[in-house]
């Protein structure tokens, strides 16, 4: 009899874009074109001129989430293959993107208020047929992108995805935005589209044993890299997956930055924003893919940012998931439809929901509520805050919202009255919105502009005045990007003296005087609502 084989608990199974860490613009068709063009390329190229630089760089504590390729100096030679490779294969999506950025640049220039008609005949070749040229009510010309026939047509080049086969050390990982994943004899080559069930076998694989022929066939994986292969399994124990008893009341568990699990009397539970740690670490305790029930009913999004959708993590959990529901698009070329998106990617069930809309199962209702800020004042529609409701519990995931407009949450309370319990981000020294939209503008922005316009959250005055409006009597401060397993793709500095850890303490601090219940989140926790 074959002995039955699991992956390691600490296996990553990372998906990758052209050896690029995935996120959601390098599989949306626009925004990945846009990135290749005009971040990634530029990027490799810089290394392979001056490798020492970036290695210094790299080492600056202060430059960290800079452009900078955190890959050794001896690297140079495999990176300057990667850009021939890069330039020869992915030539028509490269070309794109610079057609793209033409085309936006024409239509400013062009559109001085006058019809926009006769410009589609001069538009770049690649680009024809995709875009649709508009003005904005207040009369600036734009550029939009049919984005659903740019998928329909195989425009997110779905032959460039691939994923990575390898042990985790601890929780550390280069920098996700700026360092490509090369090949390495310590990792096993995935080349399957994100699509492709082989994810999902992999998924299973961890907690259903298989034998090896079995798991190698599927892989595809030949006799000369039997041993890689067999370095990432170990024995089958035997032990059933765990089963999660139904809460008699409603529970929520908190995995980490801003990934809370909700389990409801009927048995029903929702998913916010998975991110999940791998059992990499045992100084810092974590919920891991283990902890999850067998079934989730939904998972649910708040914005496309990369450290709230985790496609890693998605794959890891979606042969279990039965329904995915995520903000409607906006449409804007810097907004792209996370709908199609999760589609393209293998999910079957995915609902879009715009402000105020609902879904409902069972005693489980999700509603979708405004989200400001958070986006450096750019048209970005895919995001909310998502009011859960089961019997009489109330809870309110507000993710980076940023208090803007302190009425918005008067009218809510109008709507729903109060809020038991509030989870909220802090975090208040956001980067400039270039950090993650630079590659998609059309002209370069004024460093001043720039950084006045961040990525950020409320802050502890914007913060409180929240709690005090929907009438909180749960304060939770999450989506920090503290714990160290979400470092490479937030590169936020997790001191306790920072801008953000600061204003956290003062928030949980005064709601604790006010005779609330707060406190800051981090790495794992577990509450059973009265």
């Amino acid at each position: 009899m074959n002995t039955l084989l699991v992956l390691k608990p600490d296996a990553v199974v990372e998906p990758l874009v052209g050896r690029w860490h995935a996120w959601t613009h390098l599989v949306a068709p626009a925004t990945a074109a846009l990135n290749l063009a005009h971040k990634q390329l530029t990027l490799l190229e810089s290394f392979a001129s001056a490798p020492d630089v970036h290695a210094a760089a790299c080492k600056n504590p202060s430059l960290r989430g800079g452009p900078f390729v955190d890959l050794p100096v001896e690297q140079v030679e495999a990176v300057k293959q990667l850009i021939q490779e890069t330039k020869l294969n992915r030539a028509a999506q490269i070309q794109f993107g610079i057609d793209l950025r033409q085309a936006q640049r024409a239509i400013i220039k062009l559109g001085n208020g006058f019809s926009l008609e006769q410009h589609y005949s001069s538009l770049p070749e690649s680009v024809r047929g995709f875009l649709e040229l508009t003005y904005s009510l207040m009369g600036f010309a734009n550029v939009k992108v049919i984005e659903a026939l740019l998928y329909r047509r195989g425009q997110h080049f779905p032959e460039f995805q691939s994923a990575m086969l390898y042990l985790a050390k601890g929780d550390e990982r280069p920098f996700a935005f700026s360092t490509p994943r090369l090949p390495s004899a310590k990792a096993l080559e995935i080349v399957q589209p994100f699509h492709s069930s082989v994810f999902d076998y992999l998924a299973k694989l961890r907690t259903y044993g298989a034998p090896f022929e079995e798991i190698a066939g599927t892989l595809g994986v030949d006799e000369s890299q039997t041993d890689l292969l067999k370095s990432f399994l170990c024995e089958y124990n035997e032990v059933k997956p765990q089963q999660h008893a139904r809460p008699e009341k409603t529970r929520w568990r908190y995995f980490g930055h801003a990934c809370v699990l909700v389990e409801t009397p009927s048995g029903k539970n929702v998913l916010f924003d998975p991110i999940i740690a791998y059992e990499a670490d045992l100084v810092l305790p974590r919920f891991t893919l283990a902890d999850l029930p067998e079934k989730i009913d939904y998972v649910v999004f708040t914005h496309t940012h990369a450290d709230h959708v985790v496609i890693e993590t998605l794959l890891a959990i979606r042969y279990k998931v039965e329904t995915v529901v995520v903000p409607a698009s906006g449409g804007q070329m810097a907004d792209p439809s996370l709908k199609l998106l999760i589609e393209s990617i293998g999910f079957p069930k995915v609902i879009a929901l715009d402000s105020l809309e609902s879904e409902t199962l069972s005693d489980l209702t999700l509603t979708a509520l405004p989200f400001l800020g958070e986006h450096g004042n750019l048209d970005i529609q895919t995001k909310a805050a998502w009011l859960v409701q089961s019997g009489s519990d109330k809870l309110l995931f507000a993710a980076d919202s940023n208090n803007l407009e302190p009425r918005l949450y008067e009218f809510l309370h109008d709507a729903f009255g109060d809020i038991d319990t509030l989870f909220i981000g802090v975090e208040c020294l956001g980067a400039p919105f270039s950090w993650t939209y630079g590659p998609l503008l059309p002209l370069a922005i004024d460093r001043k502009n720039d950084q006045s316009r961040r990525l950020d959250g409320s802050d502890f005055e914007r913060g409180i005045k929240v709690v005090e409006a929907l009438g909180c009597k749960n304060i939770y401060v999450y989506a920090m990007g503290a714990e160290p397993w979400i470092q490479y793709v937030t590169s936020i500095d997790p001191g306790e003296e920072t801008v953000p850890a600061v204003n956290a303490k003062q928030l949980v601090e005064q709601c604790q005087r006010l005779g609330l219940t707060a406190a800051r989140l981090y790495g794992s926790a577990q509450v059973v609502l009265p």
